[in-house]
């Protein structure tokens, strides 16, 4: 998946001389096909600080029905499985940020599971709705890509609004959940471990109800998706694209949508098609500038992964091999013989 991507990225940005003849010219990196000021790239590694603290810090509010987490323990969980969504494929490294925390903290798998799915489906519902915003004061010369971006934007929002909608009737209806499954599943450790993960998955959704949580919930992720759409359009500046902060906003919310079809390792492929699309609606299609521009803004937001989240894992500060370790005594210990 990821080499058709890729394939399908430098068919329209062909890569061939891009990097020819490069020489330092003061503060710019020049070529004979693109210029670069290299002030700017610092300058983009900041917002991708700011991005990291408000997406570490807008999952506290999500936890405090659960247990009351400090933001130096979400940032030490966060790094580690922000890098691991990053570099594992299928989606994988969602996981690990739940497994994480409940080897960190008093907090189970299953409501921290929870948690991460109402922070990823309200994503999608949020960036779709940017995206939906963005694409009426874009270009629409380009009539094939324009369209193109408006079918995936609305299939995002139906899919992304449908799981919303599931989680919400899940935990208004959980107690009914519960019974039912204690009578209609057989008694035994399996059936027994299902109804106890079940029933704390439910309880990580307690967030949905509380308007003041979920509010601030909301505030703390669009300064998390404003600044990552903000970085984009300053960092397009250093490549002399000068765009207007629309297309940052379109540029993140693709990339968000893109992330629906399964992911392949690093986000090879994927990443550059999403980020670039956009960009076909001003006539950018096959610059230079603009694919060279993509590999830097996914070079640098790989680094920043890389250095936040190596860090604790070289340090040894977070504890991996705990928090994925599984057995039947575990499963027991949360809950089955309670249950039963």
């Amino acid at each position: 998946m990821g080499a058709a991507f890729a394939y399908l990225t430098l068919k329209d940005w062909p890569l061939a001389g891009i990097f020819d003849n490069i020489r330092l010219d003061g503060i710019f990196l020049v070529t004979t096909s693109w210029r670069v000021n290299l002030l700017y790239l610092p300058l983009y590694f900041l917002t991708l600080v700011a991005m990291h603290i408000f997406r570490v810090w807008r999952w506290k509010p999500l936890l405090e029905p659960l247990a009351d987490v400090s933001f130096w323990v979400l940032n030490r969980v966060s790094s580690v499985g922000f890098l691991a969504m990053f570099i594992l494929p299928f989606r994988l490294g969602e996981l690990v940020r739940p497994m994480l925390l409940s080897a960190e903290t008093s907090v189970r798998r299953s409501p921290a599971l929870a948690t991460v799915f109402v922070e990823r489906s309200f994503d999608g519902v949020f960036v779709s709705l940017c995206l939906l915003v963005a694409l009426i004061f874009m270009p629409k010369s380009e009539n094939v890509s324009y369209e193109a971006l408006r079918a995936a934007t609305y299939l995002a929002m139906v899919i992304f609004a449908g799981i919303m909608l599931f989680l919400a009737i899940l935990f208004a209806f959980r107690n009914r959940i519960r019974v039912f499954l204690q009578r209609a599943l057989p008694k035994s450790p399996f059936f027994g471990a299902f109804r106890s993960v079940l029933t704390r998955f439910l309880e990580g959704l307690q967030v949905l109800p509380d308007a003041r949580r979920f509010g601030r919930f909301v505030l703390l992720s669009s300064g998390y998706w404003g600044s990552n759409a903000f970085g984009l359009f300053v960092l397009s500046y250093g490549f002399g694209l000068d765009l207007p902060f629309v297309a940052g906003v379109a540029m993140m919310a693709t990339i968000v949508v893109g992330m629906m079809i399964p992911n392949p390792p690093g986000n090879v492929g994927t990443f550059w098609f999403f980020l670039l699309k956009p960009l076909e609606l001003y006539g950018l299609s096959g610059n230079p500038s603009c694919l060279l521009y993509a590999l830097t803004v996914y070079s640098l937001q790989l680094l920043q992964l890389v250095l936040f989240g190596g860090y604790y894992i070289a340090k040894h500060k977070i504890p991996v091999r705990k928090a994925f370790r599984i057995s039947l005594k575990d499963l027991q210990n949360n809950g089955v013989e309670k249950i039963a």
